[in-house]
């Protein structure tokens, strides 16, 4: 090889690494969520196990309104709604105080945001008040790319909600 064909391969080369390089960052990656619990509460009012999309303060103003919640709704209202949506988790109502929610993890996959529930219920034969409970934990999400939540740990069969993002 010459001197200038050496030349010429050696640009050739280093313009097909600099054009790889270059097109690579124009990928994007997917776009993870992030999840994080606001709070929780033994008493949220809300009658069935359920989970509830929350991306509005309207919306919010009507979980928020409901009779029988005792819920640190300061917290709460301290989300700010375009930065990060709410997922309301309820366990429904219960006869005893001694059950409690909480998150344990969460995974994105094929557009669906995965929440696995902590919950925590009475041991038997323990001493608990005989009163009407309904627990409940409230998470903020932000990001991610799915449209679908499935939320495991609450009841026997997953709880689904499909929402507009």
């Amino acid at each position: 090889m010459t001197p200038f064909s050496m030349k010429v391969f050696a640009a050739t080369a280093l313009l097909l690494v600099l054009t790889g390089c270059a097109a690579s960052g124009n990928t994007p990656l997917p776009q993870s969520a992030q999840v994080r619990q606001v709070t929780q509460s033994a008493h949220c009012g809300l009658t069935g196990p359920g989970v509830a999309y929350v991306n509005s303060a309207e919306k919010l103003d009507s979980f928020l309104g409901v009779r029988g919640q005792n819920m640190s709704t300061d917290v709460i209202r301290q989300v700010d709604l375009a930065q990060e949506q709410l997922i309301f988790v309820t366990l429904g109502q219960k006869p005893t105080a001694g059950y409690s929610l909480g998150l344990a993890e969460f995974s994105q996959e094929d557009g669906t945001l995965n929440l696995q529930m902590d919950l925590k219920a009475p041991a038997p034969g323990m001493m608990v008040a005989q009163v009407i409970t309904s627990p409940c934990a409230v998470l903020a999400v932000a990001g991610g790319d799915w449209a679908r939540v499935e939320v495991t740990g609450v009841t026997d069969q997953p709880l689904v909600e499909r929402v507009k993002r």
